[in-house]
């Protein structure tokens, strides 16, 4: 699992940090609709867990996401509103999900999503996140990578969602 750090980089969660390391991954906090936008969080606290696993392929690059996570999709031809849906919705129907980085303020690019593999039993190191919370996955290594949204708990998270004000 990739989060993307203060400095614009992205860091392998597998590699877990030393207690003295002041790490920080990019959320966008969608609890209140009216008030979105990103944050840094510490890296506090990481959860352990075995899951299944979800290789989806972004636009060029692949990332593994657990099974029972959602990603952001949004109209093939638009970003500025965005829903949630369970991975396990996708099934290779063609949806797309907005590609950007949070740092660079620039517009996302939308990215078809789909479907490569299906593992049974991964290991997993994810940042404890609260209700109304996306993560930003980076989608490549490096300087400057290309992000796209995904969160574990939906239930408090609107339908439908307006980002065009965060960018």
């Amino acid at each position: 699992m990739n989060i993307l750090t203060v400095e614009n980089r992205t860091y392998n969660l597998d590699n877990v940090p030393d207690s003295d390391v002041d790490l920080r991954y990019c959320i966008m906090d969608a609890g209140d609709p009216e008030w979105m936008d990103f944050y840094f969080h510490q890296l506090i606290f990481l959860e352990s867990f075995y899951s299944p696993a979800m290789v989806l392929k972004i636009g060029d690059s692949t990332v593994q996401m657990p099974i029972d996570w959602s990603i952001a999709i949004c109209d093939d031809d638009m970003y500025n509103e965005i829903e949630m849906l369970p991975l396990t919705s996708l099934n290779n129907r063609g949806f797309h999900t907005p590609v950007f980085n949070p740092l660079e303020n620039k517009s996302p690019t939308v990215k078809q999503v789909d479907v490569i593999n299906i593992y049974q039993d991964v290991k997993w190191f994810f940042p404890k996140l609260k209700h109304g919370h996306m993560i930003t996955v980076p989608l490549e290594n490096g300087k400057n990578p290309r992000c796209a949204l995904f969160c574990k708990d939906i239930n408090k998270i609107n339908d439908v969602l307006d980002i065009s004000d965060l960018f």
